[in-house]
């Protein structure tokens, strides 16, 4: 699954060196964050009780696309709890001076059953997070912090986070990079799992060795961690066809055979013709993973954002991409981001153009269900229906839409109808 795309921090562990970059600061631009669902071809969009339903019809099924959560800070992860509640991650506005603490997790229900869920309760409380064009001058609108979230079916919750405010331990890594744990319901009392010299970006649970699947954005590597914290590497993905860096963003398990399935967002490219690129259009991937021997293989190809990936029982596969396009240009370091007045600026990627897709069990064409989404970074498959996080960037700033002029809002986006 995922985070914001947010650049990607890496620390060697003995010198406090970050990992290559191209603003020779500490970033390694890779892209993740979560979904927005508009659906593909014609839409008919309904006013319901503070969200919109829009659905579509194929030959044989009605896809439905549904706003169920709008007026987010940045929404990453999400799981869905045995009561039908939404556990949510927030990475937070991004407004890093001074250092603010916005990023939450909180329980979503919905109080009158009509869909949308207007019951916000605060599950756990506040992890800092920063903006990456302020902070690293990366030229892209990228806010960082909590990024993808996982419940166990015993309560247990966990998740990744990048809190540049926690210090340093003792051997000079980042605290706050690390892989958290929340204890069940009502208590939810944090706890550390495992501090990381390396941005995550998605984690999958492993019921069967009671494992946890971790993608090392920063390393560009994929892992396996004990509940108890010990970090084994499984693989480590080597560059693109044109040599931009192969950035795992999201993670997902196959339940049929214990395969991990992981979104390869293509990184830079630092040579596109004397200049450089935040990523080249087709080339991320998803690739399936043996987690046992390390061996993989490409799955699906010709992807151009690939941020998060999932897989139901029958073996569907479903990808998002943050975005399908080419990229924007830039945003100056010094862009007044809190500004509700600036001018409207894409930040770096192009909005409204991402995209979730189906592929087929049975190897059938690909089915598009949502397209036209504004920044969309994580995916959740449940019980016959997709949920979408969508909206990254800054909240509230002012952007080009469809329509015109809009403004950046964070959104989680349920989609069903698309399969039995």
């Amino acid at each position: 699954m995922p985070i914001p795309v947010t650049y990607r921090r890496c620390y060697h562990s003995d010198s406090l060196l970050l990992c290559c970059s191209q603003w020779n600061r500490f970033i390694m631009h890779i892209k993740r964050f979560i979904l927005t669902l508009t659906l593909a071809g014609a839409l008919l969009l309904i006013a319901f009780v503070g969200g919109a339903i829009a659905e579509e019809q194929t030959d044989d099924t009605t896809i439905i696309t549904q706003t169920i959560a709008s007026g987010l800070d940045n929404p990453r992860g999400v799981a869905v709890m045995p009561d039908g509640r939404l556990l949510v991650a927030e990475a937070g506005d991004g407004s890093a001076r001074p250092r603010n603490g916005r990023g939450t997790i909180r329980v979503f229900s919905d109080s009158n059953g009509d869909g949308y869920f207007d019951q916000r309760d605060m599950a756990f409380c506040c992890v800092g997070n920063y903006n990456a064009l302020t902070e690293f001058g990366t030229g892209q609108d990228e806010v960082g912090g909590l990024g993808d979230l996982i419940l166990l079916d015993d309560g247990r919750v966990f998740f990744t986070q990048d809190d540049p405010a926690m210090g340093y331990v003792a051997d000079g890594r980042p605290r706050g990079i690390a892989l958290m744990g929340l204890t069940p319901e009502p208590e939810w009392a944090r706890y550390e799992v495992a501090v990381r010299n390396a941005t995550m970006n998605a984690l999958v649970y492993d019921p069967d060795d009671d494992l946890l699947y971790v993608a090392e954005s920063g390393l560009n590597r994929v892992s396996a961690v004990t509940i108890d914290g010990e970090v084994t590497g499984i693989a480590v993905f080597e560059a693109l066809e044109d040599g931009q860096e192969s950035v795992p963003a999201g993670l997902a398990r196959d339940p049929r055979n214990g395969d991990l399935l992981v979104a390869l967002f293509s990184g830079q490219n630092r040579d596109y013709y004397g200049s450089v690129i935040a990523y080249m259009p087709e080339a991320a991937r998803i690739i399936r993973l043996n987690p046992q021997s390390g061996e993989w293989r490409v799955e699906i190809g010709g992807l151009t954002t690939a941020v998060d990936v999932d897989i139901d029982g029958a073996g569907n596969i479903y990808t998002v991409e943050m975005t399908t396009g080419w990229p924007a240009a830039v945003m100056p370091r010094n862009f007044p981001l809190m500004d509700t007045e600036a001018p409207p600026d894409a930040g770096g990627y192009p909005r409204f153009s991402g995209r979730v897709t189906m592929y087929p069990a049975d190897g059938g064409d690909p089915v598009v269900l949502a397209d036209g989404l504004d920044a969309p970074s994580n995916i959740t498959y449940h019980d016959g229906a997709l949920y979408v996080s969508v909206g990254q960037g800054t909240p509230g700033r002012p952007i080009i839409g469809p329509d015109g002029r809009t403004r950046i809002t964070g959104s989680i986006l349920r989609i069903s109808g698309f399969t039995d």
